[in-house]
């Protein structure tokens, strides 16, 4: 009777050391399974932030999305410069003047176009060919609204005319909408300025320039 007694305490104890090692093995399949899966779900997500690009059909570089969503504010500012610099820094030089409006209409829409057609048919820019007069632009803020699309922007600073007695520095503030659109070679940001306007350009100072025949 003791010997039945203790076969079946052993059978027992032996049906208990399955059952642990069952759970045992389940449970540690389940953390393998998770485990795996959480390693391809880490893969997947940071192949997506990854954008390959082919240069020249030879080598292959590798840019992080993250990064150009951080960068995209100071892309914005620098889109908004460039094409300032392009549409308002202008040479007595017709062909230069032409090659700048035409840049510069890479970056906005027909608003620009209008805009640069309205100041051809009143004769600026034959004014500053025949007059000399050189152009500049100095920006001095460039403020964007990024909380909704098209993005808001009014940027503001100094028109210079530059002639060969004085300079005449003008107040210039503008405002425009910026979009997401496809990058090219044209227009490496991938921005488009819509709805461009000239909000202010009125003179503040006109500046006599010092003598620069005079013998010293």
């Amino acid at each position: 009777m003791n010997g039945q007694f203790r076969y079946l305490t052993n059978l027992e104890t032996s049906f208990k050391m399955v059952r642990w090692m069952a759970i045992i093995a389940v449970v540690g399949s389940l953390a393998f399974a998770l485990g795996v899966a959480y390693w391809a779900f880490a893969e997947v997500s940071a192949s997506r932030q990854k954008v390959y690009v082919l240069d020249n059909g030879k080598s292959i570089m590798v840019a992080l999305a993250q990064e150009q969503n951080i960068n995209r504010p100071a892309e914005a500012k620098d889109h908004i410069k460039t094409f300032h610099r392009l549409f308002f820094t202008l040479e007595p030089d017709e062909k230069q003047v032409e090659g700048n409006i035409r840049e510069a209409t890479y970056l906005g829409d027909r608003s620009v176009v209008r805009l640069y057609q309205d100041l051809q048919e009143a004769g600026y820019y034959g004014q500053l060919i025949q007059g000399n007069v050189h152009q500049k632009v100095e920006i001095d803020k460039v403020e964007i609204n990024f909380r909704q699309s098209p993005y808001r922007v009014v940027t503001s600073g100094r028109q210079l005319l530059i002639r060969a007695n004085n300079i005449t520095i003008r107040k210039l503030v503008t405002e425009c909408y910026l979009i997401d659109v496809a990058r090219t070679d044209n227009n490496p940001h991938g921005f488009m300025i819509e709805r461009f306007k000239v909000v202010q350009n009125q003179d503040i100072e006109t500046v006599q320039r010092a003598n620069q025949n005079t013998n010293l």
